[in-house]
């Protein structure tokens, strides 16, 4: 009796062996980030899922940034669909309003404008019967301020200023950052004749701003003496033409009478 019970359950537990072992466990899609950042901020994602060997993940903006993903990677990872059709179901036609990367852990993210974004992760076992997703919101605010540190003046309209004609000089030409209320922040050295051929001239300065307020760049002759300085372009400088984290922005007029570029840092 003993060795038909031995047997029995000697039996029973290489039956629950090949049970097992047979058996794909539950795949658990988890990852973190922060839960705030700030417009043009890079930040990580990271991956803490369980049981899983393909990852897709959705970043619900189109000004998601990261290394260029391997869409044929997603083939196995959805049990031989395609990663067009994999991603149908998902969303239905919202693919085209996301970002998707294939992998792990994606590299640095940002996002270029304020609200709220949605990341989503999608995580499949190795034969794709098993998946999972987790989703996650995060915040993003716009800068409050941000640092003008060079301008560099590409162009200018010189054909009414100081030419040679009488004085033998070109134009002495420095500028002001002015805020809407008309109040000077910021006065630029100046560059002493400075002709068509002369052009680009820089400035390395560093200027903070308010990236809610806009401002005005005069640029001017600068005249020694008893003549006022000519004031020779004015040009509107809005914070909302720039990109959070962006290095430069390069400003042009209408026909491209006028045109500089801007150094930035946040």
């Amino acid at each position: 009796m003993k060795n038909k019970l031995y047997i029995v359950v000697n039996c029973l537990f290489a039956i629950a062996l090949v049970w097992f072992a047979g058996c794909t466990k539950d795949v658990e899609a988890d990852f973190d980030c922060p839960a705030s950042v700030v417009a043009g901020e890079t930040f990580f994602v990271s991956n803490y899922s369980f049981n899983a060997y393909y990852y897709i993940w959705e970043f619900g903006d189109k000004s998601y940034v990261s290394s260029t993903a391997n869409y044929d990677d997603a083939l196995a990872a959805v049990n031989g669909a395609s990663f067009d059709s994999a991603l149908d179901g998902f969303w239905g036609g919202s693919k085209e309003d996301y970002d998707y990367y294939i992998g792990q852990d994606p590299d640095p993210v940002y996002f270029k404008y304020a609200g709220e974004k949605k990341i989503i992760l999608h995580a499949y076992s190795k034969n794709g019967k098993k998946s999972c997703h987790k989703t996650k919101y995060i915040k993003v605010i716009n800068p409050s301020s941000y640092t003008i540190t060079s301008l560099e003046l590409q162009k200018i309209n010189m054909s009414s200023w100081d030419t040679g004609i009488l004085s033998g000089e070109d134009p002495d030409i420095y500028f002001n950052i002015v805020d809407m209320n008309g109040s000077v922040l910021y006065t630029s050295t100046t560059k002493s004749n400075v002709g068509e051929h002369s052009l680009p001239i820089s400035w390395n300065f560093s200027q903070t701003l308010d990236y809610s307020s806009n401002y005005y760049i005069k640029f001017y002759d600068k005249d020694d003496g008893v003549d006022s300085d000519d004031n020779m372009a004015n040009c509107v400088f809005e914070s909302s033409y720039l990109t959070p984290g962006s290095d430069s922005f390069t400003w042009t007029a209408a026909y491209e009478s006028i045109k500089f570029t801007v150094g930035l840092s946040w």
